[in-house]
């Protein structure tokens, strides 16, 4: 049965039952359009990603979309797993019951559970209502894949799930009143796209800036205050993650040491990573970090990227790269200001990562490639069957040397066009029969 203080809670989470209205932020992230196409059809809607990107909000947006479109309020219903109480599978199907029997009235109903990742066999409770209740449409949100992704198997055929990256750098303009449209990727496009931008490259250029100290998160795209910025990455990113949301669904022992292996990777963002030198560092095993790798990749904090090879064998064999979940989470951990980006050793690689975690939207995989010589292109990514070479250099001059790595790339694998990703260069260069494409980063950002 379920308490006084669940029953408050419900009644709190669902203010439109008493014909109060929904208070949400108005604009909307670039996924709302595409999870609203789904809101009709009869599979559970999955919507994941890092902690503070936006998935309540998007959760919110829908239900106001719904009433305004005319649906019976007692008909719509959410629920935030925050509470101890009814983080148990018995709380979840008494809640469901409750409202289904108590509130619901004829018609579809539409139930919204946000952070259902904490609630243990979760997927059970919701597989026994989906496939007993024709009436009822699931909305879930989560910050753990690797919940959804274990829901994904007893769910098999029932569920369209949907990944909510940090924000764009699109989104980000948009966000501070900036209008910036979409471009292709593609030379031709770029070049109409950076002429028509012409009288807007300087704003373009500090924005992107501004993108990489607080860019991230809804919350702080707007907020010019660096220390509000700062503490509120660590507070309600970082800190919620090592001490609560792990440890909720991974046995961790060494919060202490989960936190240092994140403020190593949140250095060394963009850099090949050696878990044996890593382990050896913190003095901790071999295991302990590579089990504590995966979980942090599993809450959205970071990725590990592979060394592009044709064998499967040989990319899970060979080095891997980090890239963390935004160069603001970086910034944060390390209690870098803004002023730290004049610097090119912190520039270059923070452009990388953003440039990587656009990419990850853009194509079907990312990788990295590294020779035995130690010659390397940033970012390969695979769109269809081609393979796209992306080396970032942020600088304002590019010499002949800089495109190497780019041209072997294309000659190894038969590829004809590249991109170098600049500081403010467009142009194109001729290298060994190969096309490659020189972008200043603010544009290729705009291609997401």
């Amino acid at each position: 049965m379920l308490d006084d203080r669940v029953l408050a809670l419900a009644r709190d989470f669902n203010p439109w039952w008493e014909g109060r209205g929904i208070e949400v932020p108005d604009y909307k992230r670039h996924l709302f359009a595409k999870v609203q196409k789904f809101t009709e059809k009869r599979q559970i809607i999955a919507v994941v990603g890092l902690r503070r990107v936006g998935k309540t909000v998007l959760m919110r947006q829908i239900i106001r979309d719904l009433l305004e479109k005319g649906e019976k309020k007692e008909n719509v219903f959410y629920f935030l797993f925050d509470e101890l109480s009814v983080q148990k599978p018995e709380a979840l199907e008494d809640l469901l019951n409750y409202y289904l029997k108590t509130i619901a009235g004829k018609g579809k109903k539409h139930v919204f559970l946000d952070e259902i990742q904490k609630v243990p066999f979760w997927q059970d409770v919701v597989k026994r209502f989906y496939d007993t209740r024709n009436d009822v449409k699931f909305f879930v949100s989560g910050s753990s894949s690797l919940q959804i992704a274990k829901s994904k198997e007893s769910l098999a055929g029932r569920m369209f799930d949907f990944f909510m990256p940090v924000l764009s750098f699109r989104e980000f303009l948009e966000m501070n009143g900036i209008k910036a449209e979409k471009t292709e990727l593609g030379f031709e496009s770029f070049k109409g796209y950076y002429e028509g931008m012409l009288h807007k490259k300087p704003l373009l250029e500090k924005m992107l800036l501004e993108y990489l100290f607080r860019g991230a998160f809804p919350e702080t795209a707007r907020e010019k205050d660096e220390e509000i910025v700062k503490k509120y990455v660590q507070g309600s990113v970082i800190d919620k993650i090592i001490f609560e949301d792990i440890p909720l669904v991974f046995n961790v022992r060494r919060k202490d040491v989960l936190n240092s292996v994140l403020e190593y990777c949140s250095r060394e963002t963009s850099s090949l990573l050696d878990i044996t030198s890593l382990s050896k560092t913190l003095g901790v095993n071999y295991h302990t970090v590579k089990s504590y790798l995966f979980y942090l990749k599993n809450s959205f904090v970071l990725d590990l990227v592979f060394n592009y090879s044709k064998s499967t064998a040989k990319k899970l064999r060979k080095s891997k790269k980090v890239h963390i979940a935004h160069p603001s989470v970086s910034m944060a951990s390390a209690r870098h200001s803004m002023e730290t980006l004049s610097l090119g050793e912190f520039s270059g690689k923070y452009i990388e990562t953003a440039a990587f975690l656009h990419a990850k939207v853009l194509c079907d995989s990312v990788y990295f490639w590294r020779t035995p010589q130690k010659e390397e292109v940033d970012l390969v990514l695979l769109i269809g069957k081609k393979l796209f070479p992306v080396e970032v250099k942020f600088k304002p001059q590019i010499p002949k040397g800089d495109l190497k790595a780019v041209s072997k790339f294309l000659q190894k694998f038969k590829q004809s066009k590249g991109i170098v990703v600049t500081k403010d260069l467009l142009g194109k260069r001729s290298v060994n029969g190969g096309n490659i494409w020189l972008v200043p980063a603010w544009l290729f950002l705009l291609a997401v």
